[in-house]
């Protein structure tokens, strides 16, 4: 067998590149992080797998499923694009959005901060305890809070910052204790829910497990330094 024309037969035709193509933009698709060029990615691979079906295969019954995946994308795009333009935020919630999931559909955030409680804490307040049940996840959007281990402090989380997404994301006890050292307003995730929401949506739980290793490597730059 000649393999070079074998393999040029395979995949250096006009057909078969265009039926590569539409392949290699579906593989592409799934890779996307955001669902907006997810969708149209896919579409594209769409496109180009019906012209190929149309022109080189001549077989319809690829033509008409294509054209029922690229339809069904068109109108999932579309439905994304009016959930974007009706999602409106509280200037709490522009804050998290703009620090913890900037690349996510505003349609998604809307669906994450909908479990969001807004509260406000007073000097003293204790939000975590070392070594016990950790059930909410918090964001804080303003004051200061100390870090201690062993009961000793450790260091002191600001604005931007989560308290208990380690609890959160290894389902364990509090590792420190956490107090408010001056009136802090923060927005409140319950564990249960959220893991709930994330499970459905790989996109958000993506974008939230970045922004988790970011705060962490910036509470322990800050914790060095302090050091």
């Amino acid at each position: 067998m000649d393999w070079n024309a074998f393999l040029i037969e395979q995949f250096a035709t006009p057909g078969k590149l265009v039926g590569h193509l539409s392949y290699i933009l579906l593989v592409a698709s799934m890779m996307m992080r955001t669902m907006l060029w997810l969708r149209i990615i896919a579409i594209s691979a769409g496109v180009v797998s019906a012209l190929y079906g149309y022109f080189f295969l001549l077989d319809f019954v690829t033509v008409f499923w294509e054209v029922i995946f690229v339809s069904v994308n068109l109108i999932q795009l579309l439905i994304l694009e009016i959930e974007n333009r009706r999602a409106k935020f509280s200037e709490d919630e522009q804050k998290f959005i703009e620090a913890v999931v900037p690349q996510v559909e505003k349609a998604h955030a809307k669906r994450l901060l909908k479990l969001a409680k807004h509260v406000e804490y007073e000097a003293g307040s204790v939000l975590t305890e070392e070594g016990k049940p950790v059930e909410r996840l918090l964001f804080l959007i303003r004051g200061a809070v100390r870090i201690d281990k062993e009961g000793s402090m450790v260091g002191v989380c600001g604005h931007d910052d989560f308290i208990g997404e380690i609890g959160f994301m290894l389902n364990t006890n509090a590792t420190a204790t956490s107090v408010v050292t001056n009136s802090a307003r923060a927005l409140s995730f319950d564990f249960e829910a959220l893991h709930n929401l994330l499970s459905k949506h790989p996109d958000l739980r993506h974008a939230l497990e970045s922004s988790f290793n970011r705060n962490l490597v910036g509470k322990l730059v800050k914790s060095n330094e302090a050091t």
